[in-house]
């Protein structure tokens, strides 16, 4: 895939072990990948370069995925409604050991899916290659 086609994934979370593996295997599916360890870095890597899709943690210390939720869905820019659009709708993959029991939660927050740990990336790759389509 050429470098300007790739897909940008964003993943959000506190532990870094798992951003450096997932960083790793989605680079060896083609993707460019930008991480961080909670939601305020994640936000500002988002405003740095506008990812394709998001991968976040919902429990981290500091700025939560819950509250990075919360700021996504409710951006606002009134000098630029195409990107005020662009971010608001960017499509979220929850990473959570909590599986079944958010599902809830994650439909009231727009959440594109979500994927328990620990992350099969067989399955991940499938879940973005999924959620990019629609």
């Amino acid at each position: 895939m050429p470098a300007q086609e790739k897909k940008r994934v964003l993943v959000i979370d506190d532990e870094t072990a798992l951003c450096e593996v997932l960083k790793a295997r989605l680079e060896t599916f083609g993707y460019s990948v930008a991480s961080a360890n909670n939601g305020q870095k994640g936000w500002n890597q988002l405003l740095e370069k506008l990812p394709d899709i998001i991968l976040l943690d919902i429990r981290m210390p500091e700025e939560d995925g819950y509250t990075f939720l919360r700021k996504l869905r409710s951006y606002r820019d009134p000098e630029n409604a195409p990107h005020e659009q662009k971010i608001r709708s960017l499509p979220v993959i929850v990473m959570t050991a909590t599986g079944e029991g958010m599902k809830s939660l994650f439909e009231q927050e727009h959440i594109s899916a979500y994927i328990t740990k620990p992350i099969d990336s067989s399955a991940l790759k499938r879940l973005i290659e999924e959620t990019l389509v629609h």
